[in-house]
């Protein structure tokens, strides 16, 4: 696996809408944190363009990624925020500047597209916060900072409080995965992922607790859960029930899906659509010890 070099404050950021549409005033919010930590920034030139819900028509997505990629000082590609329609993006897109030139790709939710193609070409990634979560509220000190020390080079150690569903066990691979409606998605594709030797990551938002289960499900009758060297479970946020209860909440749905499988498996990490979003480098090798007083998330040579 393939990454940049890590940053250094005066690093030039790059600012685009490949998805959703944002609002002006969550960029400039985004600009000033950037101006606070020393770094540079420069706006896509529709970065705050809207063609219903996008951020854009997909030409103008497009046309901005591209531009960013070729930009001989752009080292972050900053995701200005989730939402849909990234994939709409992927054949109009050419990634070989990123190939002759890493850089860091930076974002989470529907951005898991961009993190599965960049995945397939063997570079890695950053799933990590993004500048709508200005607008959501949410302060820059719960995994923002964190996200740009860890483009500084600072890996963290993340050690958690022990879940009661988390099945112990130690396992190592190399960590891939994100939103699972995106995952579900590209499941069958060439964007799919390799289960074997894979620490595979989830987390979802506004979907409905069976929709939970009918995706854990396609993936078991699929192979993607056979395999696994662990399972990392993050944030299930806003989900939804029906009239009739589904009995079981969505952390249950996944422990019975992965019930015959022996992987380690951690639930409750706080990554996701919440306000804690801590930043996972997708690609690297990680370790996973989890045992019944701590749990543990480490990058690994």
């Amino acid at each position: 696996m393939v990454y940049p070099e890590f940053i250094r404050p005066g690093a030039l950021v790059g600012l685009i809408a490949p998805s959703g549409k944002i609002a002006e005033r969550w960029l400039k919010e985004a600009e000033q944190f950037l101006d606070r930590l020393g770094m540079r920034h420069l706006r896509g030139r529709h970065a705050t363009g809207a063609w219903h819900q996008f951020g854009g028509t997909d030409a103008q997505r497009a046309a901005d990624l591209n531009a960013m990629l070729l930009h001989p000082e752009v080292e972050v590609i900053w995701c200005l925020r989730g939402g849909y329609g990234a994939v709409r993006l992927l054949e109009m897109v050419d990634w070989r500047p990123l190939i002759e030139k890493p850089k860091w790709l930076v974002g989470f939710s529907d951005i898991t597209v961009l993190h599965a193609q960049l995945h397939q070409l063997g570079m890695g990634s950053v799933h990590g916060p993004m500048p709508k979560n200005f607008g959501d509220g949410h302060p820059a000190d719960t995994g923002m900072s964190e996200l740009w020390d860890l483009l500084q080079g600072e890996l963290p150690v993340y050690e958690l409080p022990v879940h009661p569903l988390n099945r112990q066990g130690k396992g190592t691979g190399r960590l891939a995965g994100g939103n699972l409606t995106i995952l579900s998605m590209l499941k069958g594709s060439e964007l799919d992922f390799e289960p074997r030797g894979t620490v595979l990551f989830l987390e979802e938002v506004g979907e409905q607790l069976y929709h939970i289960d009918r995706m854990m499900q396609g993936l078991k009758v699929a192979g993607k859960l056979k395999g696994l060297a662990g399972l990392v479970v993050g944030q299930m946020t806003e989900l939804m029930d029906g009239n009739t209860p589904f009995g079981f909440t969505a952390y249950e749905i996944i422990a019975e899906a992965v019930k015959d499988y022996s992987f380690p498996v951690l639930y409750d990490f706080p990554a996701g659509h919440a306000p804690l979003n801590r930043p996972l480098l997708m690609g690297h090798k990680v370790r996973l010890k989890l045992q019944s007083e701590l749990a543990v998330l480490e990058y690994v040579s």
